[in-house]
Protein backbone atom coordinates (compact mmCIF):
# COMPACT_ATOMS: atom_id res chain seq x y z
CA UNK A 1 0.00 0.00 0.00
CA UNK A 2 2.74 2.49 0.98
CA UNK A 3 4.74 1.49 -2.10
CA UNK A 4 1.79 2.25 -4.37
CA UNK A 5 1.19 5.60 -2.69
CA UNK A 6 4.83 6.63 -3.05
CA UNK A 7 5.02 5.50 -6.68
CA UNK A 8 1.82 7.39 -7.53
CA UNK A 9 2.11 10.66 -5.64
CA UNK A 10 5.82 11.09 -4.85
CA UNK A 11 6.01 14.65 -6.31
CA UNK A 12 2.93 15.76 -4.39
CA UNK A 13 4.23 14.27 -1.15
CA UNK A 14 7.46 16.25 -1.58
CA UNK A 15 5.36 19.44 -1.79
CA UNK A 16 3.26 18.79 1.32
CA UNK A 17 3.44 21.65 3.81
CA UNK A 18 2.02 21.77 7.32
CA UNK A 19 0.42 18.35 7.00
CA UNK A 20 -1.95 19.42 4.24
CA UNK A 21 -2.49 16.24 2.23
CA UNK A 22 -5.36 17.70 0.18
CA UNK A 23 -3.64 17.47 -3.22
CA UNK A 24 -2.34 13.98 -2.41
CA UNK A 25 -5.79 12.79 -1.36
CA UNK A 26 -7.41 14.21 -4.51
CA UNK A 27 -4.97 12.38 -6.73
CA UNK A 28 -5.30 9.09 -4.80
CA UNK A 29 -9.10 9.33 -4.85
CA UNK A 30 -9.03 10.06 -8.57
CA UNK A 31 -6.94 6.96 -9.16
CA UNK A 32 -9.11 4.98 -6.73
CA UNK A 33 -6.16 4.01 -4.55
CA UNK A 34 -7.17 3.16 -0.99
CA UNK A 35 -5.24 4.78 1.86
CA UNK A 36 -5.48 5.76 5.50
CA UNK A 37 -4.20 8.84 7.33
CA UNK A 38 -1.44 6.70 8.86
CA UNK A 39 -0.44 5.48 5.37
CA UNK A 40 -0.13 9.09 4.21
CA UNK A 41 1.92 10.05 7.26
CA UNK A 42 4.25 7.06 6.78
CA UNK A 43 4.64 7.79 3.05
CA UNK A 44 5.28 11.45 3.83
CA UNK A 45 7.90 10.62 6.47
CA UNK A 46 9.72 8.36 4.01
CA UNK A 47 9.52 10.81 1.09
CA UNK A 48 10.54 13.83 3.18
CA UNK A 49 13.77 12.05 4.20
CA UNK A 50 14.65 10.88 0.68
CA UNK A 51 16.19 12.58 -2.32
CA UNK A 52 14.64 10.38 -5.01
CA UNK A 53 11.74 8.03 -5.56
CA UNK A 54 14.11 5.04 -5.71
CA UNK A 55 15.63 5.99 -2.35
CA UNK A 56 12.14 6.37 -0.88
CA UNK A 57 11.04 2.96 -2.17
CA UNK A 58 14.13 1.25 -0.74
CA UNK A 59 13.59 2.93 2.65
CA UNK A 60 10.02 1.65 3.14
CA UNK A 61 10.99 -1.31 5.32
CA UNK A 62 13.69 0.51 7.30
CA UNK A 63 11.46 3.30 8.66
CA UNK A 64 10.93 2.90 12.36
CA UNK A 65 7.59 3.49 14.04
CA UNK A 66 9.16 6.13 16.31
CA UNK A 67 10.15 8.15 13.24
CA UNK A 68 6.59 7.96 11.94
CA UNK A 69 5.24 9.02 15.34
CA UNK A 70 7.63 12.00 15.38
CA UNK A 71 6.55 13.04 11.88
CA UNK A 72 2.89 12.64 12.82
CA UNK A 73 3.38 14.79 15.93
CA UNK A 74 5.27 17.38 13.89
CA UNK A 75 2.49 17.51 11.31
CA UNK A 76 -0.18 17.87 13.99
CA UNK A 77 1.79 20.68 15.61
CA UNK A 78 2.20 22.44 12.26
CA UNK A 79 -1.53 22.08 11.55
CA UNK A 80 -2.44 23.52 14.96
CA UNK A 81 -0.02 26.42 14.47
CA UNK A 82 -1.47 27.10 11.01
CA UNK A 83 -5.02 27.04 12.41
CA UNK A 84 -4.04 29.50 15.15
CA UNK A 85 -2.38 31.71 12.56
CA UNK A 86 -5.45 31.60 10.29
CA UNK A 87 -7.75 32.36 13.24
CA UNK A 88 -5.59 35.34 14.19
CA UNK A 89 -5.64 36.63 10.59
CA UNK A 90 -9.41 36.18 10.52
CA UNK A 91 -9.80 38.13 13.78
CA UNK A 92 -7.54 40.92 12.50
CA UNK A 93 -9.56 41.16 9.28
CA UNK A 94 -12.82 41.30 11.24
CA UNK A 95 -11.36 44.00 13.50
CA UNK A 96 -10.16 45.96 10.47
CA UNK A 97 -13.59 45.68 8.77
CA UNK A 98 -15.25 46.89 11.96
CA UNK A 99 -12.84 49.84 12.18
CA UNK A 100 -13.43 50.72 8.52
CA UNK A 101 -17.20 50.56 9.04
CA UNK A 102 -16.90 52.85 12.06
CA UNK A 103 -14.76 55.31 10.06
CA UNK A 104 -17.28 55.29 7.18
CA UNK A 105 -20.14 55.98 9.61
CA UNK A 106 -18.19 58.82 11.26
CA UNK A 107 -17.36 60.30 7.85
CA UNK A 108 -21.00 60.03 6.77
CA UNK A 109 -22.17 61.73 9.97
CA UNK A 110 -19.59 64.52 9.55
CA UNK A 111 -20.70 65.02 5.93
CA UNK A 112 -24.36 65.18 6.97
CA UNK A 113 -23.53 67.75 9.64
CA UNK A 114 -21.49 69.79 7.17
CA UNK A 115 -24.32 69.67 4.64
CA UNK A 116 -26.84 70.76 7.29
CA UNK A 117 -24.68 73.75 8.26
CA UNK A 118 -23.81 74.76 4.70
CA UNK A 119 -26.13 77.60 3.67
CA UNK A 120 -25.39 77.06 -0.01
CA UNK A 121 -26.92 73.58 0.14
CA UNK A 122 -30.19 74.98 1.49
CA UNK A 123 -30.74 77.76 -1.10
CA UNK A 124 -33.81 76.91 -3.15
CA UNK A 125 -34.09 80.02 -5.38
CA UNK A 126 -31.98 83.08 -6.20
CA UNK A 127 -32.67 86.48 -7.75
CA UNK A 128 -31.06 89.91 -7.94
CA UNK A 129 -33.21 92.98 -7.23
CA UNK A 130 -32.10 96.27 -8.78
CA UNK A 131 -33.18 99.89 -8.26
CA UNK A 132 -32.14 103.36 -9.39
CA UNK A 133 -31.61 104.64 -5.86
CA UNK A 134 -31.09 103.27 -2.38
CA UNK A 135 -34.58 104.09 -1.07
CA UNK A 136 -36.23 102.36 -4.02
CA UNK A 137 -33.98 99.30 -3.46
CA UNK A 138 -35.08 99.21 0.20
CA UNK A 139 -38.74 99.17 -0.88
CA UNK A 140 -38.12 96.32 -3.35
CA UNK A 141 -36.16 94.31 -0.79
CA UNK A 142 -38.97 94.77 1.81
CA UNK A 143 -41.56 93.70 -0.78
CA UNK A 144 -39.63 90.52 -1.62
CA UNK A 145 -38.97 89.78 2.05
CA UNK A 146 -42.75 89.82 2.60
CA UNK A 147 -42.99 87.17 -0.16
CA UNK A 148 -40.50 84.88 1.65
CA UNK A 149 -37.23 86.04 0.07
CA UNK A 150 -34.18 86.83 2.24
CA UNK A 151 -31.37 89.29 1.45
CA UNK A 152 -28.13 87.43 0.81
CA UNK A 153 -24.88 89.33 1.10
CA UNK A 154 -24.46 93.10 0.97
CA UNK A 155 -25.72 95.75 -1.40
CA UNK A 156 -23.80 96.16 -4.64
CA UNK A 157 -23.52 99.36 -6.66
CA UNK A 158 -22.89 100.13 -10.29
CA UNK A 159 -21.51 103.59 -10.93
CA UNK A 160 -19.83 104.06 -14.27
CA UNK A 161 -17.87 107.27 -14.20
CA UNK A 162 -18.94 108.02 -10.61
CA UNK A 163 -22.52 108.88 -11.55
CA UNK A 164 -24.48 107.00 -8.89
CA UNK A 165 -28.22 107.30 -9.41
CA UNK A 166 -27.99 108.62 -12.96
CA UNK A 167 -27.88 105.19 -14.64
CA UNK A 168 -30.82 102.79 -14.48
CA UNK A 169 -30.47 100.27 -11.68
CA UNK A 170 -27.43 101.53 -9.84
CA UNK A 171 -28.14 99.54 -6.60
CA UNK A 172 -28.47 95.74 -6.36
CA UNK A 173 -29.29 93.19 -3.69
CA UNK A 174 -29.09 89.41 -4.00
CA UNK A 175 -32.21 87.67 -2.64
CA UNK A 176 -32.61 83.96 -1.91
CA UNK A 177 -35.27 81.49 -0.80
CA UNK A 178 -34.19 78.69 1.50
CA UNK A 179 -35.58 75.17 1.53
Amino acid sequence: MITEIIKTVYPNLKKVEKGDFKAVKVELDLLEIEYSEDDLVKAYSIVSQSDSIDEALSAIDSVESSTIAKVKTKLETEQKAEKIKQDKIKQEKAKKRLQQKKEREEKKLAQEQADALNPYKSINDYKVVGAKDYAQLMNYVQMYMNKGWKPYGGVSTYNPGGKIGLTPYSFFQAMVKFK
